[in-house]
């Protein structure tokens, strides 16, 4: 659906309403790229740890065992901005942070924690939050420069990020940014039926892309992708 895979350096925005079960996507794209030996990298923006150790539970993902076998890291931003440390040895604080000193940590911390791993993959859980702490303008303005560096130092193009968000929580103008940046966009829409979502993914900037749509279930920690068709 996406014209042949994830771009190389790429991201993946899961744009998705309040109730959506549509983050699990985005989280077992996560998860299926850290079982083919990639490095992974949560950064959280939204939910305190324990809550974040929930919501993994709840789609089968196994946090702790990824993070204690060193196959992921936990940059703590919201912990750090609320003055809570997380023992577990693969959680990261970034420490005192505002919208001025975000970057310059994160950029310090991703560097030691990617090093000497050339496939990599980045979720942001989530992107409303990030907003929540940083400030819409200065949301903006750290993407801006984030993408800066990215086209300054090639060590940071080869990760793969996946983008979630709740559209219910944010402006249009801040989705508007953050789609214009991302090389690939899947939308969720709610159904009359729980647990089942319409999908459409609306951007991909592979040569061989067609906008398209499916349906979406989610049940029992899984998730199904079917073609309208068979909704």
């Amino acid at each position: 659906m996406l014209g042949g895979g994830l771009i190389e350096g790429g991201s993946l925005l899961v744009v998705y309403n309040t109730g959506s079960h549509g983050w699990a996507l985005g989280v077992e794209v996560f998860k299926q790229f850290l079982l083919s030996g990639w490095y992974g990298v949560v950064t959280d923006y939204s939910l305190p740890y324990s809550l974040l150790k929930k919501y993994a539970l709840s789609v089968r993902f196994p946090l702790e065992s990824f993070g204690m076998e060193g196959k992921l890291a936990i940059v703590d931003v919201f912990g750090s901005v609320n003055d809570i440390r997380i023992d577990d040895p693969f959680v990261y604080s970034l420490g005192t942070v505002d919208g001025t000193t975000f970057l310059p940590k994160m950029v310090a911390l991703y560097s030691t924690l990617i090093k000497d791993k050339p496939q990599r993959i980045g979720i942001s859980v989530t992107m409303d939050g990030f907003v929540e702490v940083f400030g819409e303008e200065t949301g903006i303005r750290i993407l801006k420069k984030n993408m800066a560096i990215k086209e300054r130092y090639s060590s940071a193009n080869g990760a793969i990020n996946v983008l979630l968000i709740n559209r219910d929580r944010v402006s249009g103008r801040f989705l508007s940014w953050l789609s214009q940046y991302s090389e690939h966009i899947v939308e969720f829409r709610p159904t009359h039926r729980p647990g089942v979502e319409t999908l459409y993914v609306i951007k991909s900037l592979l040569p061989d892309f067609e906008p398209s749509a499916g349906i979406f279930r989610f049940k029992k920690g899984t998730i199904e992708i079917l073609p309208t068709s068979q909704g």
